[in-house]
């Protein structure tokens, strides 16, 4: 008893989206009526389809049935071999049963997506933006961004012009756009422009854009400086009208008073001298030569003693795929000092998923998802502050999928000032 199987074409090719077909046959070796169910094993079973599923054959009868390949159009399955297997399940026999092994040549297809963050920006001198590009295709693909403008009054600074998109990955870069003039009031200028993604083979991806350049100095300034200027006017007048008089008032008064005490004082020094002059024998009190005791040094990160000596380390992880937070620090962190952190370089090279946490005891101070960013600096404007005995701790979830289930390993690196 058992059943054989063949296929009518061991190698396929199929374009994601679209579908390929397999006639298969199945034999019934055994010497009963036999109930046959067939199905495709292996990674392509997730998208192929058997029709029928199941044939019933007396003994040493053939039957047919169709398998339909059907992979997405996605960034999986990649570009490239997929190999299956068609196996033949016998119903009297299942020790009996039978596998045919095929490959399928899955084409290679690109399509990106393109996004620009913020879409508007607004500034005196330039507008800052990020571009995402999202490769929706199964293979990689290099890009080259560019910027253009329709009235020639932007310049743009990308420096990373040219980079690859892995696929199902979102690759970022930044933009600035810089206006050629600048001026130093009036209203705001509005100058849209146009984001180019030009892939090294198809067409080009293009998003839309705008820079609203305000004047160098803000409306609202001006009208401060006014309002300002004519609170000093004011403020004059009512100096020149009632406060001056008051003090020159209070220091003839006051003047009056010293010279009236002087004069009191000159007659009793003329009639009691013997008096007044044992007064001159005092020493003075012991109090008044005492040292005075030198000031507390304030501490480090305070006003008085800000944190000047810069610190650079670097914080490498190596987790393992699953559902929790593990954390890493660096041994070249100093332990018992204040630390300013002012810079952040995110790195994530070997394009591992799952999402990352910059903590500072139990606050999260930043969180990305992996997938977001490659290289990615962070630079603060205000320090983040930690005390004594506060770490840069970074916390890693790693998602990387089967089969491989590689560790992640991304790093941060931080730069700022101690004491």
């Amino acid at each position: 008893m058992g059943v054989s199987v063949s296929l009518s074409a061991e190698s396929l090719e199929v374009v994601p989206g679209e579908e390929a077909v397999c006639t298969v046959t199945v034999r019934n070796t055994g010497t009963v009526i036999d109930q046959i169910t067939v199905d495709v094993v292996g990674p392509a079973a997730a998208w192929s389809v058997v029709e029928p599923p199941m044939v019933n054959l007396y003994p040493g009868d053939v039957g047919e049935v169709r398998v339909y390949l059907r992979p997405p159009r996605a960034s999986q399955p990649g570009a490239g071999p997929v190999p299956y297997g068609v196996r033949a399940s016998s119903l009297e026999d299942p020790r009996g049963s039978a596998t045919a092994e095929g490959v399928v040549e899955i084409a290679p297809f690109t399509e990106l997506k393109v996004r620009l963050v913020p879409q508007i920006s607004r500034g005196s001198r330039r507008g800052k933006h990020k571009v995402d590009v999202s490769n929706l295709g199964n293979v990689a693909i290099g890009t080259q961004i560019g910027a253009v403008d329709p009235d020639d009054a932007l310049t743009f600074d990308v420096p990373r012009p040219a980079v690859v998109a892995s696929p199902g990955v979102v690759t970022q870069a930044r933009l600035s756009a810089v206006p050629r003039t600048k001026f130093w009031t009036g209203k705001q200028q509005v100058k849209p422009f146009q984001v180019v993604v030009q892939p090294e083979r198809g067409p080009a991806s293009t998003v839309e854009g705008t820079f609203e350049q305000d004047p160098i100095v803000p409306r609202w300034a001006a009208a401060t400086a006014i309002a300002a200027l004519a609170l000093a006017v004011v403020l004059a007048g009512l100096w020149f009208a009632l406060v001056k008089p008051a003090v020159k008032s209070a220091a003839t008064e006051a003047a009056a008073t010293e010279a009236s005490k002087a004069a009191a004082a000159a007659a009793s020094d003329s009639g009691g001298g013997s008096q007044s002059g044992t007064a001159s024998d005092v020493s003075p009190s012991p109090s008044s030569s005492a040292p005075a005791k030198p000031a507390k040094k304030p501490e480090p990160g305070s006003p008085g003693n800000p944190l000047l000596a810069p610190i650079s380390f670097r914080i490498q992880t190596s987790v393992k795929p699953g559902d929790k937070f593990v954390t890493k620090v660096s041994p070249d962190q100093p332990k018992n000092k204040p630390l300013d952190v002012t810079d952040l370089q995110l790195q994530n090279p070997a394009a591992d998923s799952g999402f990352l946490e910059i903590r500072r005891g139990n606050d999260v101070i930043y969180a990305s998802g992996l997938d977001n960013f490659r290289d990615l600096p962070q630079a603060y404007v205000t320090p983040v502050r930690y005390a004594k005995g506060q770490l840069v701790t970074v916390a890693i979830q790693c998602s990387n999928p089967a089969p491989e289930k590689r560790p992640c390993t991304a790093a941060v690196t931080v730069v700022g000032k101690t004491a």
